[in-house]
């Protein structure tokens, strides 16, 4: 439900704004103001309720001859994602470069009485309030991909559509996180601060090796490889690239894990044990935007999402863990060693070989190129 704001000083105008937008659009909330300091309130109070305001429609003059303009930078200070119209029956007090300056969305220079005026109004309130879901939804898929793969998701946003696809899926979980946490519990802050470095370097290791950031799940990591346009029918070099991630994080794991031990170490005689397990799995699934009108997300659902889940749950500290059928897309660059059978895979019923990929091989050499010592 588009959250509205109308911000005016007299009483009869805005009342009737109201009216007449509610009227054209009955799916809005609209919420009104007599100035700019309580039409700001009403913005935080939404902020804070998570629920926020998508647009101001606010008059130019109110207690001054510029309180919208007030109005405005305040507004796009608390929220700079909010939309703002500004409307007025002065229109040499009104000082559009300014106004557009400020992050004005649009402007109206006509008086508020008038039902032209009020047409107006509402042909551009609807306007900005699609540029304004636009925008979350590209804000949205920002925080999911490399810049390099959104570039190509902006040229073609068909590939976001929902399709059954043949994808590598990855998760990571902190084996001996929730001991950790309760023996850290009176220093929440020795937690929050070790996780945010943990999820930034994850996302950071996915997006350098063309991965899709799922979700984060408490401790644990979700990614995706190959659900944009792969580049080999088999999907070899997305599954490749999804062991190469896992691989790099393990190895970066180990030094952040160390410099937050010296610390953990200083607040309890405890042991701490604690180490990052893997569990990825190549297969079909459906991927895409999955989400509603009230929220977006982009995921993966099926059976196979659950397989990879499961095969992670198997994994030891320090272990990436891979499923047969990612095994035989990297074994010519991924050294790997069997890790036993799983079988408990709910609706996928069977015996599955797992096994522990182990490091990259190295590059076959060139029989034309002597070696060196």
């Amino acid at each position: 439900m588009p959250q509205v704001l109308i911000v005016d000083d007299e009483k009869e105008n805005r009342e009737a704004l109201k009216r007449a937008l509610g009227d054209a659009n009955p799916d809005w909330r609209i919420f009104t103001a007599g100035g700019d300091a309580e039409g700001k309130a009403i913005i935080e109070e939404q902020l804070s309720n998570g629920d926020a305001v998508d647009l101001v429609l606010t008059d130019l003059v109110m207690t001054s001859e510029q309180s919208g303009m007030t109005m405005l930078q305040e507004a796009r200070r608390l929220d700079p994602m909010i939309m703002a119209i500004l409307f007025t029956a002065k229109e040499k007090s009104l000082d559009r470069y300014a106004a557009f300056d400020y992050g004005a969305f649009d402007v109206v220079e006509k008086n508020i009485r008038g039902t032209a005026a009020v047409r107006e109004i509402n042909l551009k309130a609807r306007a900005a309030l699609r540029y304004r879901e636009w925008s979350k939804r590209i804000n949205f898929l920002r925080r999911y991909f490399d810049p390099r793969v959104f570039e190509a998701i902006e040229r073609d946003p068909s590939v976001l559509s929902v399709k059954q696809r043949t994808i590598t899926i990855c998760f990571w979980d902190i084996r001996g996180f929730s001991r950790l946490c309760e023996t850290l519990k009176a220093h929440p802050t020795l937690i929050s601060g070790f996780l945010k470095e943990y999820c930034d370097l994850a996302a950071r290791t996915i997006f350098e090796h063309g991965g899709l950031l799922d979700k984060f799940i408490g401790d644990g990591v979700m990614a995706l490889f190959g659900v944009l346009n792969r580049k080999d029918a088999e999907g070899k070099q997305e599954a490749t690239a999804a062991v190469r991630a896992a691989l790099s994080l393990r190895s970066r794991f180990e030094p952040l894990l160390n410099r937050w031990m010296e610390q953990w170490t200083l607040y309890t005689p405890q042991r701490i044990e604690i180490g990052l397990g893997c569990g990825i799995h190549t297969g079909e699934a459906i991927v895409g935007n999955v989400g509603t009108d009230f929220r977006d997300q982009f995921t993966a659902l099926g059976p196979n999402v659950n397989f990879a889940q499961r095969i992670e749950s198997r994994a030891q500290s320090g272990q990436v863990l891979i499923s047969q059928s990612t095994e035989a897309r990297v074994r010519s660059v991924i050294a790997t060693s069997p890790a036993g059978d799983i079988n408990d895979i709910k609706n996928i019923p069977g015996q599955f070989s797992l096994f522990s990929a182990l490091s990259e091989r190295m590059p076959a050499s060139d029989p034309q190129q002597p070696l060196r010592y």
